[in-house]
């Protein structure tokens, strides 16, 4: 069974967020993590644009005033278009889970500028990661393309955790609480070998991959 921190995703796309709504929560479990999710990161989705509430477990009414309750009281703009992309989420993003380990997510497409996904376990990306896009996971992040927006790995205090990028250019890399910034040179962009990042005596230390942990 999911727990409640599974329940809602934010999809974004070139129109806003997409709201996918976990099929097996009812409205009140929905709105209670939506409200969670969005106090916890407040400064980044307040007045934000949002096209569409996916929730194939919600009537049209409950979806409905969900849209209201976030237009209120978070200044939230919808605008619903672009339903070919909710049908389209679906195919997008996979699961994997073994035993003994973390359960995986895998996402087959470039992540947008403005996207925000948080999943409790590993993330492997098989595309880009804009800027202004966010990726949190309890686990590994690793992207089979450029990184080039924000990165949290081992968001729960794992600092053996580690993030891997074809190309590493992110905003901001952070693994449990220790946290790199971007240099203002190219020291990560010519770089043209991919690369691991991960928790070293307090910090975090960049090497080409493969190499040993």
């Amino acid at each position: 069974m999911k727990s409640l921190k599974d329940t809602i995703e934010f999809k974004g796309t070139k129109d806003g967020f997409i709201i996918v709504i976990n099929n097996e929560a009812d409205y009140e479990e929905a709105r209670k993590n939506l409200i969670d999710k969005i106090n916890s990161n407040l400064f980044f989705f307040k007045g934000s644009q949002f096209c569409d509430i996916y929730a194939t477990n919600l009537n049209e009414k409950e979806k409905l005033d969900l849209i209201n309750f976030l237009k209120e009281k978070y200044n939230i703009n919808f605008s619903k278009k672009e339903k070919a992309i909710i049908n389209k989420l679906s195919s997008d993003t996979m699961y994997y889970n073994t035993n003994g380990e973390k359960p995986t997510k895998f996402i087959k497409n470039t992540i947008r500028s403005g996207a925000f996904v948080e999943y409790e376990g590993n993330i492997v990306v098989l595309g880009d990661v804009n800027p202004g896009a966010q990726l949190i996971a309890d686990g590994n992040i690793i992207v089979m393309g450029v990184l080039r927006g924000i990165a949290h790995a081992g968001s729960k205090g794992d600092e053996s955790a580690f993030v891997s990028a074809i190309k590493l250019n992110p905003i901001q890399l952070r693994i449990s609480s220790v946290i790199a910034i971007s240099p203002d040179d190219d020291t990560y962009s010519s770089n043209s070998l991919p690369q691991i990042a991960f928790v070293h005596d307090g910090h975090i230390v960049i090497e080409n991959y493969p190499t040993k942990i």
